[in-house]
Order: structure tokens, then C-alpha cells, then sequence
């Protein structure tokens, strides 16, 4: 077997058990057996568990990425690529189930958050230079990181993908709120 085919094969190993048992209820052992590698190999491959487990999250963001390009365009007015943006992140979410639930085990396992959570991928640092272009066209101020920004985005775009509420069950109710959080996210950062 090749080593890319082995390497394919710890990841969705290692993938299945995270988004079942989350980071701490996984062991690399239990990754190994699955994936029917030597326990060497993981480590060969993405030097330890935490490495894995950002591996893991990075392989479902390129994917997805392979599906259909989830930043827009940034040649288009602020308003327009924040309301895309929030559409486009709410349903790579939604599509996306197992990294929904590595989410959730992050908040629930804190001892390891700062290990496990949010990193500078590319996908993120994609994220950064938008907004740093918007600001550099006066369309948000200048005053605030855009590492900030994207965490705030983030997280109404989280709330959005998984907690199902009352309020928007419906269509119509969905649309109003992701309209309502977008004119709040522009009013805020302008």
C-alpha cells in the first residue's frame, strides 16, 4: 500500500472516531485498529494526536472546498460577501455533519481547546485577508483584527448551522434571522 493510501486511511479512521468519542475519548490505538496500520505509521504520518485531529478537520474543509469554493468574491460590496459568506459557511455546515460534531466535542472537552480549536489554516488566513481587504476599502474599520472578525462570524454562523430553535423553523424565519445577523454584523463592523 501506498504511503497516501495509508495516510487516507488513518484519516478516515481517525475521523469516524473523533466525531463519535471526540478528542479525548480516542486513543491512537483505537485509530490504528481501524484503520488496520502499524501504531507507528500515525505518528509517521501526523506526529501526534493533535496534529491528527486538525488533519482530520483540514481534510473536510478541502473537500468541501473541492466541491465549490466556500469564500466569495471579494469584488463585490461588503454587504454582499458577508450575506454570501454566512449562506454559503451555514450550509457547508449543515452539509457537514461530523465537523459539526468535532465542534461540539471541543467545547465539551476544554481541557484541550487551545490544542484542538480554531487554527491558522489556510482556509482561515482566507478568511483574514477578506476582511482586511474590506477594510483597506474603507468598508470595515480598519480599528479591529480580522482574526476577531472571523471568530465573530463564526459564531453566528455555528448558532445558525446547529441550534434549530423555535424562531426559525421556518424557511421564511431562517432567512429573516441570517438577514438580521448579517445588517448586525456589518452595522458592527463598519
Amino acid at each position: 500500500m501506498s504511503s497516501e493510501n495509508t495516510k487516507e486511511k488513518i484519516l478516515l479512521s481517525a475521523r469516524k472516531l473523533f466525531v463519535e468519542y471526540g478528542f479525548a475519548g480516542t486513543s491512537m490505538g483505537q485509530i490504528a485498529k481501524l484503520a488496520q496500520v502499524n501504531h507507528s505509521l500515525i505518528f509517521h504520518h501526523f506526529e501526534n494526536k493533535e496534529k491528527l485531529w486538525l488533519a482530520v478537520k483540514q481534510s473536510i474543509v478541502k473537500e468541501k472546498n473541492q466541491q465549490s469554493k466556500m469564500l466569495p468574491s471579494t469584488d463585490q460590496p461588503f454587504y454582499d460577501f458577508l450575506y454570501a459568506l454566512v449562506i454559503k459557511s451555514i450550509k457547508f455546515y449543515r452539509d457537514h455533519p461530523d465537523i459539526m460534531r468535532m465542534i461540539s466535542w471541543q467545547r465539551l472537552e476544554r481541557s484541550h481547546e487551545e490544542v484542538i480549536s480554531l487554527t491558522l489554516s489556510s482556509e482561515t488566513q482566507s478568511w483574514i485577508n477578506a476582511f482586511k481587504h474590506y477594510q483597506q476599502c474603507g468598508e470595515v474599520n480598519p480599528q479591529l483584527k480580522p482574526e476577531f472578525i472571523v471568530v465573530f462570524v463564526l459564531s453566528i454562523v455555528h448558532v445558525a448551522a446547529s441550534d434549530h430553535t423555535v424562531f426559525t423553523q421556518t424557511l421564511a424565519n431562517e432567512d429573516a434571522y441570517i438577514l438580521f445577523c448579517v445588517e448586525r454584523i456589518q452595522k458592527a463592523l463598519g
